[in-house]
């Protein structure tokens, strides 16, 4: 299995219960992907927003979460965009969006990440090293960000999401995967 961060997160899975979950199962994980996800409140302003994040390229699914657990799938951002999408879940709080965000950036006051759910597999990983020897940086999306998150050219942004990588590993502990 390769466990994909942005993948999990947006189904709002929680990494210390997916590897013990794989475990009971005798699921060896093959490759840590470290991605992150979209994640937001979809506000008007916010759903407006977001407008810029859907392209033609790559299927942005998304997961729109209620209060009471409640979650409603859409097969592309341009359908959770529409606005007959409202009716179909008209209490969802946060909304997480398959679209591989850089793993450096931060949040915005419109956009949040799910860093949340990497680092935590990291924090399960400094626990237990011989998880995965297997570790990849995925972000793809370089030529379809909005230009807010294009802010360098893809070099630059390489760079600074091994930086980020390599500092919070070294922030827990992992020293070597």
């Amino acid at each position: 299995m390769n466990y994909d961060t942005c993948h999990l997160a947006v189904e709002f899975e929680e990494p210390s219960e997916v590897i013990a979950r794989f475990r009971e199962h005798h699921i060896k994980i093959s490759k840590l992907h470290f991605s992150s996800a979209l994640k937001v409140r979809p506000t008007p302003e916010v759903r407006a927003a977001l407008k810029a994040f859907a392209d033609d390229i790559y299927f942005h699914q998304v997961v729109a979460r209620a209060a009471d657990g409640a979650m409603t799938r859409f097969r592309d951002l341009d359908a959770a965009l529409n606005p007959k999408s409202e009716i179909r879940n008209p209490k969802s709080e946060e909304w997480r969006i398959h679209f591989h965000i850089p793993l450096h950036s931060k949040p915005t006051p419109l956009f949040g990440t799910t860093s949340d759910h990497l680092l935590g597999l990291m924090d399960v990983l400094k626990g237990n090293p011989s998880l995965c020897s297997h570790v990849e940086m995925e972000t793809y999306t370089w030529e379809v960000l909005p230009p807010e998150l294009k802010n360098r050219n893809v070099v630059d942004q390489l760079v600074a999401e091994y930086q980020w990588t390599l500092r919070q590993m070294a922030e827990r502990g992992v020293t070597a995967v």
